[in-house]
């Protein structure tokens, strides 16, 4: 193959393809054994490869690679659970450090013109069978049954958190408040750093859309209504110039493992490590600079997401601050 058809095949550059060889190949080899010989690691990592960037069947997949439809599941699975235990930890980090705060803090404002953000955060929907009995549980306000994975991208669209298994029903706001990030961003040390703006503290946090509560540690753009103030539009405006590298991460995603596209056939706990797989390689790709270059543009509806009406007392005044800081610094 050319470089050109091995990446569309496989969705991965040559070298990322070997770096990837190079750190999980120990962990899938196989001993050859009297009755048959081991299938190598190279065409292992490429079968799973070709799965997780095709919507086709495994069967379509193993009449490719000439090995049995069992035998390719078996692969993919072992591909997957290798990637989640041994990179996810190593590959998505969420800053914790005041080193690391600072330093996202920074590339979000050099790049977004968007100060004191160390994260943006959304939720999507990946499409699913259902378990038996807990169809209800998994449909969604989309009219399909899913997963949510809720997850925070910084500046270079690198995943920094991700949480994934929540039922398609719930909504955001619900997945967060649950989730250990919810409780990780109330830490002192994110509140260590911060800005004054009219006497206003503004610390670091994450942002995100009207799915989400206000407070302190996370801010959302105001709800659209008529003759909304200059200010407002304003502050809307950046939040979301900001926040659109959590979509475009969803979307790099997305459009290089298109198995995403379809309904995962699979146990729930399969589906929930293929998932962080994916993310896994999102990352891995983003390190090696391995751009994904090949639209595949899905029509799809536009469905309105359920809002939340939460806040924390005292936080609309930061929003207010915040749309001083941008009058003050334009782009």
């Amino acid at each position: 193959m050319t470089d050109s058809q091995f990446k569309e095949n496989f969705r991965l550059n040559r070298t990322t393809y070997n770096e990837l060889i190079r750190q999980i190949g120990p962990h899938l080899q196989r001993e050859d054994t009297t009755f048959r010989l081991a299938i190598p690691v190279e065409k292992r990592v490429a079968c799973a490869l070709y799965l997780l960037g095709s919507t086709c069947e495994l069967r379509t997949a193993a009449n490719l690679f000439g090995i049995g439809r069992t035998t390719a599941g078996q692969i993919l699975h072992e591909f997957c659970e290798v990637l989640v235990n041994n990179f996810f930890h190593r590959f998505i980090k969420f800053p914790t450090t005041s080193q690391e705060i600072q330093n996202t803090v920074n590339d979000f404002y050099i790049r977004c013109g968007y100060p004191m953000c160390i994260g943006s955060l959304d939720g999507t929907h990946i499409p699913i069978k259902p378990p038996t009995g807990f169809e209800t549980d998994y449909f969604n306000y989309k009219k399909y049954h899913s997963v949510i994975m809720l997850a925070v991208v910084n500046s270079s669209l690198l995943f920094t958190y991700v949480n994934v298994g929540a039922p398609g029903r719930c909504n955001d706001s619900s997945v967060f408040s649950r989730s250990t990030l919810s409780d990780v961003i109330q830490m002192p040390i994110y509140a260590n750093h911060y800005i004054n703006i009219n006497n206003v503290k503004i610390q670091s946090h994450l942002i995100a859309d009207s799915a989400f509560p206000l407070k302190p540690s996370v801010l959302k753009p105001y709800g659209e209504k008529p003759n909304m103030l200059r200010s407002e539009r304003l502050f809307n405006y950046r939040l979301s110039r900001c926040r659109c590298s959590v979509e475009r991460a969803f979307g790099s995603m997305k459009n290089r493992f298109r198995c995403l596209h379809k309904k995962l056939e699979y146990d729930i706990n399969y589906v929930c490590t293929l998932i962080k797989a994916t993310a896994v390689l999102h990352n891995l790709c983003v390190f090696n600079n391995d751009l994904i270059e090949i639209d595949w543009d899905i029509p799809q509806k536009v469905y309105r997401k359920p809002a939340c009406n939460t806040q924390v007392p005292h936080t609309v005044g930061l929003r207010e601050a915040m749309a001083v800081f941008f009058e003050q610094n334009p782009l």
